[in-house]
């Protein structure tokens, strides 16, 4: 009988064989529960951009530049010159000066024994204004690592090339060097100005400005050293002036400096 008892007191839960209540719920919490269809609409986390230098965040790159320009003619040019740059959040605004060198060759001289000519430059000053837009980016490691951890941009680029002849507007009243200045035809004073400093063989081309596009790739190495590679073409906006015939030539450049 007594056995019974406990029996019954043990399977109730309650020490004197009574029936205890239902348990209370805890709703300590319950303001804190989400809906499950709430959660799923929820961002469960943020990816970030792999950055080895922000080249966003930079105040101001400048640097120093050499190019080679391809004209498909018989004279050579070499661009050397410096730039500065100034990032816009994916946009990347340039300025550069450049001095360029131009030489002919042996063809040169034969092509001058002849009553042909080919439409080239003289030596000039260059002042460029591009605008790029970075479509690709990414951090990279070289092989077999001898170089450090780099960023690389990949910017799609276009820009305007001002061409400055020196002593081209020798003896041209003040009046009229203003607008020469800036007109997109050289002047025939200008013309007869560069007829000493043309190579032989050489027909003075006589846009003075240039359309440039094509791509360019940005190295940057912490703490903010740049290396970069250029190609550009150019595009033949002013072939149809008279007097301008190189139409379209390509230029190869290279740029070392730094951003801060």
């Amino acid at each position: 009988m007594i056995l019974e008892v406990l029996t019954v007191a043990l399977l109730s839960g309650a020490p004197d064989g009574g029936v205890t209540s239902e348990p209370v719920p805890d709703t300590s919490i319950e303001r804190y529960r989400t809906p499950l269809e709430a959660l799923t609409e929820r961002p469960v986390g943020e990816a970030s951009r792999a950055v080895r230098f922000d080249w966003r965040r930079s105040r101001v790159g400048f640097g120093v530049l050499a190019s080679s320009l391809l004209e498909l003619n018989n004279y050579s040019s070499f661009r050397i010159g410096g730039y500065v740059r100034k990032a816009l959040g994916n946009i990347m605004l340039d300025a550069a000066v450049t001095y360029v060198f131009v030489w002919g060759s042996d063809a040169t001289n034969k092509l001058a024994l002849t009553p042909y000519r080919q439409f080239g430059r003289p030596q000039r000053l260059e002042l460029d204004i591009n605008v790029g837009y970075a479509i690709a980016e990414g951090v990279v490691t070289s092989r077999p690592g001898l170089l450090p951890a780099a960023q690389l941009v990949l910017t799609a680029n276009a820009g305007v090339r001002y061409l400055f002849y020196p002593g081209g507007l020798a003896g041209v009243p003040g009046l009229d060097v203003a607008g020469a200045l800036f007109a997109p035809r050289i002047t025939d004073a200008e013309i007869k100005n560069l007829d000493k400093a043309r190579l032989p063989a050489m027909q003075v081309d006589r846009a003075r400005y240039s359309v440039l596009a094509g791509f360019t790739l940005d190295i940057y190495f912490r703490p903010g050293i740049a290396v970069t590679p250029r190609v550009l073409m150019a595009i033949p906006v002013f072939a149809g002036m008279q007097g301008a015939g190189l139409g379209w030539w390509w230029e190869l450049s290279l740029g070392v400096g730094a951003s801060l």
